[in-house]
Formats: structure tokens, sequence, C-alpha cells
């Protein structure tokens, strides 16, 4: 009984002795990954509740970070709920209002620094407003959403349907840039029913966290259904971030624009060019309504005051479900309206609306 108290005394001791800093080395308050050296190829963020995540970033801008993790996929969070950024790659920041510098980042509570070849610079926290990725793959400067959806009948009917929508988007910390393709062809007994192309690609300048400058804001639409050769619209517009948060983001853009459309066949004693001014305006609003399914509603409209169709409205509404990280299953409804369609040659006048709802499998890059 007695060698047993003796050694408990000398346990408790021991335990006296041990300085305070060595038995906090054990607290997991206190864990921190390893100094990024680009052996992993990973970025680290840590929470505010000192949660660490292992991934890569997206971006950020407008005190949003996204970021891509194993188990979470692709997150935004908010830049307050951020305590610690760690990476080794190559980005490109913003500093204050135009300053843009490309190294490594490391981000602490008060600080921001960036190494690169000419060595360690420092700012402030506050003076970070974006992030992007940067290098010479073209997957670290684009992503890719595209979908494909097809359907075919043989028998009594022989009909081939499908269509195509490719969107290309790059984001560096002064600007954004955008290339969408949409397509629709469609057989009916060997005969074409549906073909129309519709191209869009624009850029977007940073004046502010929300304001922005779009120029160039370029379309091209084909429909052969709407007696519609070529329309050649392009422009330039103001835009602003009405809302900003992880889950919902609304954008609105209007500006002016030039647009020249050549048809088909007209009748005769009528041109088949009509040139234009036009007022351009855009909304966008994109939905997180749960952790796999959001709802993306946009709308271009083009207002003239002479031919061309005079107002012109395409409005595209989808709902997105993941069903792996880079699939999905979009459903989408698309309007298109000619307010004034132009009559060909034989007298016949396109009808002004045009519906589509479509199923396709979508992937993300």
């Amino acid at each position: 009984m007695f060698e047993s108290s003796e050694v408990l005394c000398v346990l408790f001791m021991v335990c006296l002795a041990v300085p305070p800093t060595v038995v906090n080395v054990c607290r997991a308050d206190d864990w921190s990954p390893p100094p990024p050296t680009g052996d992993d190829g990973f970025d680290w963020i840590e929470l505010k509740s000192g949660e660490w995540l292992k991934g890569h970033i997206k971006s950020m801008q407008q005190e949003d970070l996204e970021f891509d993790s194993e188990e979470l996929d692709i997150h935004v969070w908010d830049w307050e709920d951020i305590r610690t950024v760690r990476s080794p790659r190559l980005l490109s920041m913003r500093f204050g209002k135009d300053k843009v510098i490309d190294g490594s980042l490391l981000v602490t509570k008060d600080e921001a620094k960036v190494v690169n070849n000419s060595g360690t610079h420092a700012f402030p926290r506050a003076e970070l407003l974006a992030i992007a990725p940067t290098g010479n793959l073209i997957r670290d400067k684009w992503s890719i959403d595209a979908s494909f959806g097809m359907s075919a009948r043989k028998g009594n009917t022989n009909e081939l349907v499908n269509n195509t929508h490719v969107t290309l988007r790059r984001l560096t910390p002064m600007n954004r840039q955008l290339i969408e393709y949409l397509g629709n062809y469609a057989e009916l007994e060997g005969e074409v029913s549906k073909d129309d192309q519709r191209w869009l690609a624009n850029s977007d300048f940073f004046m502010s966290d929300r304001f922005f400058i779009r120029v160039p804001d370029f379309e091209y639409f084909h429909d052969s259904q709407q007696n519609l050769a070529h329309r050649i619209t392009i422009g330039g517009s103001a835009g602003y971030d009405f809302i900003k948060t992880p889950r919902t983001e609304w954008q609105v853009t209007a500006g002016p624009a030039f647009q020249r459309s050549t048809f088909d066949s007209v009748e005769s004693g009528t041109s088949a060019t009509d040139n234009s001014a036009a007022l351009v305006v855009g909304s966008m609003l994109e939905m997180e309504l749960t952790k796999r399914l959001d709802l993306t509603l946009e709308y271009r409209g083009q207002f003239t005051g002479g031919g061309g169709g005079n107002n012109v409205h395409h409005t595209v509404s989808t709902l997105e479900f993941e069903i792996h990280k880079h699939l999905t299953l979009d459903i989408s409804l698309i309007w298109d309206r000619i307010s004034a369609p132009e009559p060909r040659n034989d007298g016949v006048t396109p009808k002004p609306d045009d519906f589509q709802l479509i199923t396709a499998l979508g992937f993300h890059f």
C-alpha cells in the first residue's frame, strides 16, 4: 500500500513539472497543417470554429470564398468566417482598388502575405478583395459547364431531337469572361423542324465590389423557323449585383447596342436586312434551393424602334439536380419571343413565341 502511494506521488510531481506549453501541444485547437510546400497540391482553409478543410480555392469575390473539397464538393463561405488560408499554388490576388499580384498565399486574422520570385509581400487582410487561380493550364483559368440532351423516335413517326448547351467562364481578380452556346436541332419525318443557334460572349470589368461595366456584350442568333438567317447584336452595358450571398446571386445589366438582322426570305419589295439601335436589358438569378438542387432564371431583352422583329425576349429557367460532383440532371424551360416576325416570301408569318422543355445531362469541369 505504501509503495502505491509513493508511485502516485511521483506521477503527480511529474505532471506538475511538465511545462504548460508541452501540454498544450496535444490540444486539437492548436493543430495546423504543415507549411505549404506545394508537394501535395492542396489549399487549406481554417474556419472560425478551428476546423481545417483541404481542397482547392475556386475564387474569392465580393466577400465570398468558393472552395472545392473532396467531401463537401464546391461550397461558398462568407469571407468573415475564414480565419486562415494557406495556398502553395500560383494565385492572382487583387489588393485595394487596382493592385494585382501573383504568388502563393498565406492569410491570417490581420494579414495577407504573397510569396513569389521577388520575395514576400505583406498587406493588411482588409485590402484583399479578390482571389483567382492562375497558371499555364486551361483548367486553372476556365470553368466549363456542358449539357447534352437527345431523343429519337421511330415507327409510325420518325423524329430526332437534340440540344447542346455549353458555358465557359473565366474569373480574374479584376474581371470575368463568359462564352455561351445554346443550340437546338430537330428532324420530323426527315424534314428539319427546328434549327436555332445562339452565341453569347461578354467581359465584365469590376468598378467596385458590386458595380461592373460589360464591354463587349455580343450575341449571335440564328433561327430558321423564325425566318431569321442571322441576328448580330453588339454593345456595352452597366451592371450591378443586387444580391450576393452564398446561396443567392442576382445581377442586372442594361446598355445600348447595335443590331443587324438578316432574313432567310422576305416579301417582294422588302429589304432582307435591317439595322437598328437597341437597348439590351439582362437579368441573372441563381439560387441554391437545397444542397443538391439549384435554380437559375436568366432573361435577355432587346428593344428596338425599327424592324428586325422589334422587341426580342429570351428567357431560360433551369432546375439543376446534382447527381455527382461533376454530373447533374438539368430540366430547362426556354421561351423565345420575337414580337413582330418578318413574313416570308410566301406570305406566311412565323408565330412570335417558341417554347421548349429540355431534359439533359450536365457536366462540370
